[in-house]
């Protein structure tokens, strides 16, 4: 008996001729072009900056790897074995190749999500020094390694024996793919919305400008994307236990490699976006990858209500201890303002400014004579009835009460 209606017979009959070729051949290219890309990238622009290479950096080249070899097996699985035309237009042992190529798939792509969101999470374990939102940072950590070796495992095992998987001449007890794969995306789906939330409330804390809150939310946010495509690929699950497979695989593969590929350019981007934003030369020799300490406030002056509750909450931004690379190299040192460094009263905006101004005048002071001695002009040390110039007078006077107040 067909698995397959006659109306669904005739459909395929009057269609044997389409093909969906064109289409798995580039939506399995495109994301091996842009996360190589965007890696590559990401790591000149770590080394360039001089913020070495770090956990985060390795998680995201593992996932892409990962994604690399996810498309891999969709193109030597797939077209060459009839994936993107109708079933009936398929030989049997090119069906099972591509069940086959589905198994090895599903693994990549398992594997890929959860070293992206690894990376991710390794990536706010360093830029934000807050203890409370660190736990939560490894309490997830925890969930997404615990998850990943459960849907790994049970996909391994998905059929006994394993060959019932791609060969339906075997005969064995399967696991419904479909509730399985539906298990996989929902709560895929709600780990990223998590993930990516995470740091706005920290964000809304530091002491930074609102348009600087705004787009580190936004840059933060973005990953948010990811979670549409996730949205998009529940819609195709039934791809997975429709009988004309080779047909409906296309848009499920799709989905399934665009989705980690939107986690990896979510991580890529803003480093990239940075390395751009500062215009920073070809070569890291150059001036424009030394980085400048800026000058912030000493702790505590003039701290506001709500940041001594942010603090005691464990939300401050002062942490004395941190010193990290990678806010400098998402905001720049006058922007990570989560990495804040002790500095001594020298460094202070009111006392730099204050001995700034003596030495201005200390080196007007110092013109003004020399200038009226090379001249010929008698020395302005002179009797109380002629008087000095007033303007050396009042840049004297100056000089010894700014020397006073020192």
């Amino acid at each position: 008996m067909s698995v397959f209606t006659p109306e669904e017979m005739a459909y395929m009959e009057a269609h044997r001729n389409d093909s969906r070729v064109h289409e798995v051949h580039w939506v399995y290219s495109v994301p091996i072009v842009c996360a190589t890309i965007s890696t590559s990238l990401r790591l000149w622009a770590k080394r360039a900056g001089r913020n070495g290479i770090t956990l985060d950096d390795w998680l995201i080249v593992f996932a892409t790897l990962c994604l690399i070899g996810e498309c891999a097996s969709g193109l030597g699985y797939g077209p060459p074995h009839g994936m993107g035309r109708h079933v009936i237009a398929v030989d049997p042992h090119d069906l099972m190749m591509v069940r086959k190529g589905d198994y090895v798939f599903s693994h990549f792509y398992d594997i890929a999500l959860v070293m992206v969101k690894l990376g991710i999470l390794a990536f706010y374990f360093r830029v934000f020094a807050v203890p409370l939102f660190r736990k939560f940072v490894v309490a997830t950590a925890a969930f997404v390694i615990a998850w990943g070796i459960g849907i790994t495992v049970t996909l391994a095992l998905a059929c006994q024996p394993i060959e019932a998987f791609w060969d339906s001449d075997v005969k064995g007890k399967c696991l419904n793919l479909v509730n399985f794969t539906y298990f996989t995306n929902i709560t895929n789906l709600i780990t990223d919305i998590w993930i990516f939330l995470m740091p706005v409330p920290v964000i809304w804390h530091l002491q930074l400008q609102m348009k600087k809150k705004l787009l580190l939310s936004f840059i933060f946010s973005v990953g948010l994307a990811t979670c549409i495509v996730s949205s998009i690929r529940l819609t195709v699950v039934l791809g997975h236990g429709y009988p004309d497979f080779t047909w409906s695989y296309v848009p499920l593969g799709a989905y399934s490699a665009f989705e980690p590929l939107g986690g990896i350019l979510c991580t890529n981007l803003p480093i990239i976006w940075h390395m751009w934003r500062k215009r920073q030369a070809l070569f890291p020799d150059t001036s424009t990858f030394k980085t400048q300490r800026s000058s912030t406030a000493i702790p505590g002056s003039g701290e506001s209500r709500r940041s001594r509750i942010a603090r005691s909450l464990g939300l401050s931004n002062a942490d004395e201890s941190q010193g990290d690379s990678q806010s400098r190299t998402i905001l720049g040192d006058e922007e990570a303002g989560w990495a804040p460094e002790m500095h001594d009263g020298n460094s202070h905006p009111d006392r730099a400014q204050f001995f700034g101004k003596v030495e201005r005048v200390h080196a007007e002071s110092q013109e003004v004579e020399n200038g009226e001695t090379s001249a010929g002009v008698a020395p302005l040390r002179k009797s109380r009835s002629d008087g000095p110039p007033k303007s050396a007078e009042g840049m004297r006077k100056n000089v010894w009460e700014v020397r006073r107040k020192r």
